[in-house]
């Protein structure tokens, strides 16, 4: 007889995957359809000759007003050598479309369908069309404000790094690093971990390999946005490795933990000062830890708190002022969960201080009318449950 555990892990996956069901029908042949007139539903703009044979394909999803921030970043790939392809899904208005085209080599309008990876794989087979190998293909979408600091050299840091496939930040499950010790009887696989899809950097090595081509010929789109990042998202970097392509990125769990260990008192202090929490709990030791006296303890206390809270929440948006100290990656995600909103509020703090540095006004400028209204009703908001 399978112990309890793994037939209630069995029942569960069984019942998603029936609930899945009619989607995945409906879907495959809504793929099939999709493919069979993709191009005749595909307008692509822009006739300049490429520059560089570095490219950078920018999803955005924008049907109103095109915010000025995303074409700061497509003018910053432009400065740092890329050839930009700007995809919108679900198309552009037409005086988005005018704005795009000053700084974009090309512009692709498709239908809404599949989500960021969707629209990837459209780019990625327009250039497999035009015979294009890129030396450096950047992948982005327009869930992160980036760069914060155009003076940042994150993108020469991601084309160095090193490996064939790179991130700004390596999505770790908590339970690869910390596993359950309490149940030593369950056996717990390591679940995948995976480059977080905002920003990707592909070497020549990795464009050029096999698994590359053969991830975006059978890649299924979907409008389901969970199977998209466990098709997509966890799929991509899972193939990569598979191939065996190295697969990293510039920031990551267990080396921030690492890397404050080694700073000042001052530095983890100014860490708690400019800390993001969703737990009441976890705000209120902060609360005490500032205002307690620096001790021969406090400082084990305060990276004790800082570990606790990693393991819980992610750690830069949590911790922003330490992370952009060590990593410097010059993003800011626009997810709206309540610690990503208290997160932003505490980035602009940390900005009009004088100690985050940012220069991109267009993104500060949509920060502040966003935050000006999350001041107001982030506190009205629960916290997270313990």
């Amino acid at each position: 007889m399978p112990p309890v555990w793994k037939l209630k892990r069995e029942l569960i996956r069984l019942a998603s995957q029936t609930r899945d069901l009619p989607r995945r029908v409906l879907e495959c042949h809504a793929r099939k359809k999709y493919d069979s007139v993709r191009w005749d539903n595909i307008r692509i703009s822009g006739a300049s000759e490429a520059q560089t044979s570095k490219y950078c394909i920018l999803l955005v999803f924008q049907p109103a007003e095109l915010p000025a921030s995303l074409i700061r970043t497509c003018e910053f790939m432009k400065t740092k050598g890329y050839n930009v392809i700007v995809v919108a899904n679900g198309g552009l208005r037409v005086s988005a479309r005018e704005q795009v085209l000053t700084s974009a080599w090309r512009l692709l309008e498709r239908p809404n369908f599949g989500y960021d990876f969707g629209g990837m794989r459209d780019a990625i087979h327009y250039l497999q069309e035009q015979q294009v190998s890129p030396t450096k293909l950047a992948l982005m979408n327009d869930s992160i404000w980036f760069p914060m600091w155009t003076g940042s050299d994150v993108i020469e840091r991601l084309e160095c790094s090193g490996c064939d496939v790179t991130g700004l930040l390596l999505h770790v499950p908590t339970r690869n690093e910390y596993p359950n010790h309490m149940a030593q009887s369950r056996p717990l696989s390591k679940r995948a971990e995976h480059i977080e899809s905002y920003l990707t950097m592909v070497s020549a090595k990795a464009y050029d390999d096999p698994a590359f081509a053969q991830f975006w010929a059978t890649y299924e789109q979907t409008n389901s946005k969970i199977l998209t990042i466990k098709r997509g998202e966890v799929g991509f970097s899972r193939a990569m490795e598979n191939a065996g392509l190295t697969v990293g990125a510039l920031s990551r769990r267990w080396l921030f933990l690492q890397e404050i260990k080694t700073r000042s008192d001052r530095f983890i202090e100014q860490t708690l000062r400019y800390a993001a929490y969703s737990d009441a709990h976890f705000e209120r030791e902060s609360v005490a830890l500032l205002a307690a006296p620096r001790d021969g303890t406090w400082r084990d206390d305060a990276l004790e708190h800082i570990e606790d809270v990693v393991r819980a929440r992610r750690f830069n948006v949590s911790f922003c002022w330490a992370t952009e100290q060590i990593f410097q990656t010059a993003f800011l995600k626009k997810n709206i969960d309540r610690l990503f909103r208290i997160g932003r509020i505490r980035f602009l703090e940390g900005v009009d201080n004088g100690d985050i540095l940012c220069d991109n006004l267009e993104a500060l400028a949509e920060l502040r009318t966003i935050t000006e209204i999350d001041r107001v009703k982030v506190p009205e908001n629960t916290w997270s449950p313990r």
